[in-house]
């Protein structure tokens, strides 16, 4: 994985200039500042894509968590009018059940930690 700071700008965000990465910093990862926090950009050339988040936790995963999730990933699309898929693990889950998928090797490959 990328182990990188980043500043990531969409100029179409219902008249502001807004920075994803910040707004991913301040509410879905501030819910859990030990869960690792993926994000994976879209392949296309489409501004409007959506931007896939993939968080980490080193807490196992449950129906309670994953609102508390949903409810931020709401709060980013709003600010930042870019649509966002969000995918929530347990780390012990994503190393052990996805290691063999395309999708592991993806975000592991191109994927940017926040």
């Amino acid at each position: 994985m990328l182990y990188i700071q980043f500043s990531f700008y969409f100029c179409g965000m219902n008249n502001k200039l807004g920075d994803i990465s910040d707004l991913v910093k301040e509410h879905i990862q501030s819910l859990d500042h030990y869960a690792e926090v993926v994000l994976l950009f879209p392949q296309g050339k489409e501004a409007n894509e959506e931007i896939i988040v993939y968080v980490l936790s080193p807490n196992k995963v449950d129906f309670g968590l994953e609102q508390q999730y949903l409810n931020a990933k709401y709060q980013v699309e709003l600010k930042s009018g870019q649509s966002i898929s969000l995918y929530v693990y347990s780390k012990e889950d994503w190393h052990k059940q996805f290691i063999n998928t395309p999708i592991y090797q993806r975000v592991n490959a191109e994927g940017v930690v926040i």
